[in-house]
């Protein structure tokens, strides 16, 4: 253990940093509490008096807290300290494709660290969440650049590249096929939003996967398309209705299994191994990465930077390409530390997480994903920086895919963290329908072993007028006596209407889309002193509850 004079020591006073399997901070042991902090849309962070006001509560919050946590290993109290999981989308990094060296947008940069300077003048530390869901907007998604998907299609070979090795129906080798004759990446009238090939429409309609149209859209895939001229693709996935009633909180694991993200993840993973993928998507990701951590080097309250949320399944219907997904996430995240470790200069711990950000063995369907192991030169990567202090295992609680409860799945989260080299776990996800649940899971969290948990999610509810990140101009509201797109995807046609107008004219503010609902605050203040308390909160949200504890089949946010 270094000494409090080594430079080392003297680079990490201020700031939270890891030794082990613990954070700490000016040589104690913490814990930190908070929740996510996470727009789906423009414009991605709320104005700083509200940040301000939201970091003062947290504060407050937590020194409010009733609640103690278990002493560290040496007997020494640990304090608790707020933080936030915050969304630093790389589709408002990049809203257009950069052009030789990438350089992040100046305006969403601006806002990025201002948000991240008031967190860090009132005593807020943040994870940097380099966000996505469901892949992209172009299929109703968020987080991946829409022209990503865009290249991808014009590079698209016949519909069956994804399920045969012929060279004949490789990408870029079909040029002369009709647009409709290839495979889907994103969504527009030559390619609807679609479920993955092959899976019967009785099928997907059985398990939720199965796409709907707004009924009063004449061409429902037309609005903000890429290559329809219908406005811009990066609003796709809040201004097409089509899509929006696939994207609501309750319907949109149908973009999870969608033909559009199927197809397109697998190349995510692969993209540092094909040099026209690795210059479109993999390259500016890294520069994207040094950029966060270069947010990391200039403000002492970030403590990490997180790579990738919930990263999704991909390959169907080929088999063996979907159930090799574990390993393929593994070597795209053991890639970019590879990248990241060139620079000498970057010294930013790192996040990485695992399918859905499962954990091993948290379910049979995890238990057979896992199988396919984790690759030699990508281990070696999560190894050197463990050694380094700087590798953090970020993990999520949903059911499904988790059949594990609440407590176990921590347990499991830490004997997956020894295997990476004994490093911290991040609890950076898991949602619970009132303030008293989600408390109380912050504390069992701890009682655990979990010393950095966030819920999901925080929004300021009482600025936005919604149980999210989004707000509706009164223009919108009050046209159809409510929200023009409810939970369930159905369309409110005269709040729509009026809605689709302000989206034409840029007024965007957030989105509820995939996930953004259900958002409380002020939850640091209400977690219980007894931790019995606590594991009885929890063991109630379990039993009472479906087999879908969040909004999605796949329970991702």
């Amino acid at each position: 253990m270094a000494s409090e004079n080594t430079p080392l020591r003297q680079a990490q006073k201020g700031r939270v940093y890891i030794e082990g399997e613990v954070y700490k901070k000016d040589g104690q042991e913490i814990v930190l509490m908070g929740g996510n902090y996470v727009f789906k849309a423009a414009p991605y962070y709320p104005p700083l008096d509200v940040v301000r006001q939201n970091a003062k509560a947290m504060v407050e919050g937590a020194q409010k807290m009733a609640y103690k946590p278990p002493p560290a290993a040496d007997g020494s109290p640990r304090p608790v300290l707020p933080c936030v999981r915050l969304g630093a989308m790389m589709e408002g990094a990049y809203p257009s494709r950069p052009m030789g060296s990438p350089v992040v947008d100046a305006n969403f940069a601006a806002k990025l660290e201002a948000t991240v300077k008031v967190f860090q003048e009132e005593g807020v530390h943040v994870f940097l969440d380099m966000h996505q869901d469901a892949f992209s907007t172009t299929n109703g998604g968020e987080g991946i650049p829409y022209w990503v998907a865009a290249d991808f299609q014009e590079r698209a070979g016949c519909c069956l590249e994804q399920c045969c090795c012929c060279s004949c129906c490789s990408w870029n080798s079909c040029s002369k096929l009709p647009e409709s004759c290839k495979t889907s990446y994103v969504t527009n009238p030559d390619h609807p939003l679609q479920v993955f090939c092959g899976c019967p429409n009785f099928l997907a309609k059985c398990l939720g996967w199965n796409i709907t149209t707004y009924d009063k859209d004449s061409d429902p895939w037309k609005a903000y398309s890429v290559g329809s001229n219908a406005g811009a693709p990066n609003l796709m996935n809040a201004g097409n209705a089509s899509v929006r009633t696939n994207n609501a909180d309750g319907r949109w694991s149908a973009l999870i299994t969608s033909a559009q993200l199927q197809n397109s993840m697998p190349r995510i993973y692969n993209s540092a191994r094909n040099q026209l993928d690795k210059e479109l998507f993999f390259d500016p990701f890294v520069a994207y990465a040094k950029y966060l951590c270069g947010v990391w080097d200039r403000h002492e309250n970030v403590i990490a930077v997180e790579l990738m949320n919930e990263p999704p399944l991909g390959g169907l219907p080929n088999c063996c390409v979907c159930m090799s997904i574990w390993r393929s996430i593994l070597s795209f995240e053991g890639d970019v530390l590879a990248a990241l470790a060139k620079d000498p200069s970057i010294k930013a711990p790192i996040a990485i997480g695992n399918w859905s950000n499962a954990v091993e063995s948290e379910s049979c369907f995890v238990s057979c994903l896992q199988c396919a192991g984790t690759p030699k030169d990508a281990m070696e990567q999560f190894q050197s920086y463990a050694q380094q202090n700087r590798l953090i295992l970020s993990f999520h609680w949903y059911v499904p895919p988790a059949t594990s409860s609440f407590a176990g799945t921590i347990q499991l989260a830490k004997k997956n963290a020894q295997k990476l080299g004994g490093i911290p776990i991040f609890f950076s996800e898991y949602w619970m329908p009132n303030v008293n649940w989600f408390a109380g899971g912050l504390a069992v969290a701890c009682n655990e072993g979990c010393n950095a948990t966030t819920y999901w999610q925080y929004a300021d509810t009482t600025y936005t007028g919604q149980p999210g990140w989004y707000k509706y101009p009164e223009e919108v509201l009050k046209a159809g006596d409510g929200s023009p797109v409810s939970a369930a995807g159905a369309i409110n046609t005269p709040s729509w209407d009026v809605y689709a107008t302000t989206v034409a004219r840029g007024e965007l503010w957030g989105a509820a889309i995939t996930g953004a609902r259900g958002a409380v605050m002020n939850v640091l203040e209400d977690v219980p002193a007894k931790p019995d308390l606590a594991e009885e909160l929890l063991l109630e949200w379990t039993c009472c509850t479906t087999p879908l504890n969040k909004p999605g089949m796949f329970g991702v946010n």
